[in-house]
């Protein structure tokens, strides 16, 4: 399965197999490896119901060195559009959650974040299709070294260690609705189901690629929202 998905970056190949492997070695013990592939197809069939998941394009046939969607399929006026509305909207929540406590500018905040959600909405009913569309404008591609560093230095392996966190910050960013209760019963009424709600929507935003629209302006807003409390409390 690893060399079926040897075209992808290591570190995109190593999320996709994080939790497979478990599963493929707990059928090996229950049923056999003889039995995997009656289960799962062969390798390079369930390592391509793996991709596919996650929104990644098949494999470069020998022939074809890059995959990317035909001109006449891309329409690159629709993906900035859904690149920019991510921006607005992820943006509009960073404000929206400094300025909780001014009731003057925490709609219009709101309201702009929808619009940017709403101009994002014609690409992400494509499903995956709009995903791949977008990682295809040339900014995200400039993005790509940032989102998948390159652990042989020094910098790649900071920002590696910052990913691998990234489920202590689904944990961290329910703070804030705790903190609206001041802690005590809603730490267990609310907390920990949010708690569950922000782990799984972690990982789904690692198969599904749409729920960043989502996952991204919530990570803004929470944080920003963490930096209030963290402000008044200083001061």
């Amino acid at each position: 399965m690893r060399a079926a998905l040897s075209d992808l970056p290591p570190t995109e190949v190593n999320e996709l197999l994080e939790d497979t492997e478990e599963h493929v070695r707990e059928l090996a013990r229950e049923h056999g490896e003889d039995q995997l592939e009656l289960r799962l197809g062969s390798p390079e069939a369930y390592a391509a119901e793996l991709r596919s998941a996650a929104g990644y394009p098949p494999p470069p046939q020998p022939d074809e060195p890059t995959r990317a969607l035909p001109k006449d399929q891309r329409k690159d006026g629709v993906e900035v559009l859904a690149l920019a509305g991510l921006i607005v909207t992820t943006a509009s929540a960073l404000l929206f959650g400094a300025s909780i406590r001014s009731y003057h500018t925490t709609p219009l905040f709101l309201l702009t974040g929808l619009v940017g959600l709403a101009i994002s909405l014609p690409l992400l009913v494509r499903g995956q299709d709009g995903v791949r569309a977008i990682a295809e404008l040339p900014t995200v591609k400039a993005l790509l070294p940032f989102l998948n560093p390159d652990q042989s230095t020094f910098a790649g392996k900071v920002l590696a260690y910052v990913y691998s966190l990234q489920p202590a910050w689904w944990l961290l960013r329910v703070l804030p609705v705790v903190g609206f209760g001041h802690g005590g019963l809603a730490l267990i009424i609310v907390g920990v189901p949010a708690a569950f709600v922000s782990v799984l929507v972690g990982y789904y935003s690692r198969v599904d690629r749409r729920t960043l629209w989502l996952v991204v302006p919530a990570n803004a807003l929470v944080g920003s929202m963490l930096m209030y409390f963290v402000l008044g409390y200083a001061l």
